[in-house]
């Protein structure tokens, strides 16, 4: 359990997800927040919401969203995505009963670990043999993402682990049994296994022969006329007031986007404006790490350290809650999406639309990793929505404000609260932090380890539960007219 006050942190510990970074002196650096366009549908996969903490999706007129990804202590890498010999499983397993199983992933650093954050790989064929006969009893693939389950067969088993020819496996056995991997080097396999119910930690540990030059997947509906040859974000897109209110919650935050009406532009305290390669190319507005991370250095304020803490995190499911299985998300019938919840990998993997009417939806990857989006914790909350203009709406997060919000989490549902609200640190410092969420009597409610993705609606819009386990939220827009033309 980490939280909710920056010393209950490790120092490499990121306090917006709970879990360990890969270099901890970026905690040290201010959040970059970039507004990463949803539509049109030429805009998808984007670039950069896997790495991305914390994700804001707000409504920002015409039925469509928007998202302002917060990039603080993890930033997109090259990540290569060589997947296995098998097809990259898709859909969510669900066992019946006790399951066998957890992941494959990419060993970056070689240490025989599975860090916090480390990736999956996909399309890995995992057999399931008898222990005694060898027989093969049941066969998967990974998922895009490296995970992977049997139903338990109450019988002694071997798992093993097809390499594919790029790869060979890390070394087995090294620190707790819940990171390490547990695949013989030569053989891939798992000694004898007698499971006697749910046993969620057979892993395996991948390492590239040899080293690839990862690029991001240019392959998107319409192609940006440039693509950097080093990783990015993108494409970005135009400024919204209620940046400015996100923007308040990290002090000392760097605002990106692309362009904005005038009358916006003057008010939003920006530090990067991208401009694309020409109007007739909207989705060319991209910007790289590089670029990223000196953004993050040139907004450091020695006099002002940044803590970004506030939140629980826990592995301990709250008490209470009902099934939440699935999360429709309605906007718009031209905007729709969905998250279905990964027993096995305990979170949320995101599902689009292709922006059609049709509500057909199909997995979301992130153009960086070619892995679908999955996050740990749903955040649904419910605002105020305040009219500046035709299509330019404010989201009131100001100092002191709380609202109803609903937490999905470990496949339960919970209505809780989310505050903006002084606690001690902020009346001490005069400084502000992220929201935090509590229960109904003030009681920080703690979040999964992992990162979250938070759906900004109205205070009229509905969280209901559809059927079993189902759940819809319905975006109910604010009243919007057109603007009376000025004489």
């Amino acid at each position: 359990m980490y939280g909710i006050e920056e010393g209950d942190f490790p120092a490499s510990i990121n306090p917006l997800t709970g879990r360990a970074v890969l270099n901890p002196s970026l905690l040290n650096l201010p959040a970059v927040l970039v507004s990463i366009s949803n539509s049109p549908a030429s805009a998808r996969p984007q670039a950069g919401p896997a790495f991305a903490p914390w994700v804001f999706e707000l409504f920002i007129g015409e039925g469509a969203t928007r998202f302002m990804n917060v990039f603080y202590g993890d930033y997109p890498r090259d990540v290569p995505n060589i997947v296995g010999d098998c097809e990259v499983r898709e859909g969510i397993t669900h066992p019946n009963g006790d399951w066998i199983g957890n992941r494959v992933w990419l060993d970056e650093n070689e240490n025989g670990t599975q860090d916090d954050w480390e990736m999956g790989v996909g399309g890995v064929c995992v057999r399931l043999l008898d222990g005694i006969s060898r027989e093969v009893l049941d066969e998967t693939s990974t998922d895009s993402n490296g995970y992977y389950a049997f139903d338990n067969p109450s019988v002694n088993i071997i798992i093993q682990f097809v390499s594919p020819s790029t790869y060979h496996f890390t070394q087995a056995n090294i620190g707790y049994e819940d990171n390490d991997s547990d695949a013989d080097t030569i053989t891939g396999e798992t000694p004898i296994i007698d499971p006697e119910s749910t046993v969620a930690y057979w892993d395996a540990g991948l390492i590239l022969k040899s080293e690839v030059i990862a690029t991001p997947n240019p392959i998107v509906t319409i192609t940006p006329t440039f693509i950097p040859s080093e990783p990015y974000v993108g494409p970005i897109r135009s400024g919204r007031l209620t940046y400015n209110q996100i923007g308040a919650m990290f002090p000392n935050s760097c605002l990106v986007y692309a362009s904005a009406a005038w009358d916006i532009g003057e008010m939003l305290d920006a530090c990067e404006i991208v401009y694309g390669v020409d109007s007739s190319t909207p989705n060319s507005a991209l910007l790289t790490v590089s670029r990223l991370h000196e953004l993050a250095e040139d907004n450091l304020n020695p006099n002002r350290p940044v803590n970004y803490s506030g939140n629980l995190f826990s592995n301990i499911v709250p008490e209470g809650g009902q099934t939440a299985d699935k999360i429709n998300v309605l906007y718009h019938p031209y905007n729709q999406s969905a998250w279905m919840y990964d027993l096995i990998s305990q979170s949320y993997q995101r599902y689009t639309d292709d922006a059609d009417g049709n509500g057909i939806l199909h997995p979301a990857t992130d153009r960086l990793t070619q892995r679908q989006l999955a996050f740990e914790n749903i955040i649904v909350v419910l605002a105020e929505h305040m009219r500046y203009r035709h299509n330019q709406l404010e989201v009131d997060f100001g100092i002191g404000q709380s609202g109803f919000a609903y937490l999905f989490r470990d496949g339960k549902a919970f209505k809780i609260f989310w505050s903006a609200a002084n606690r001690d640190w902020e009346q001490t410092t005069g400084l502000r932090r992220p929201m935090h969420f509590v229960d109904a009597k003030g009681n920080p409610i703690p979040l999964h380890p992992g990162r979250t993705w938070i759906h900004i609606v109205t205070t009229f819009s509905s969280v209901t539960e559809q059927r079993n386990g189902e759940w819809l939220v319905r975006f109910v827009p604010p009243v919007d007219p057109l603007d009376t033309p000025v004489p």
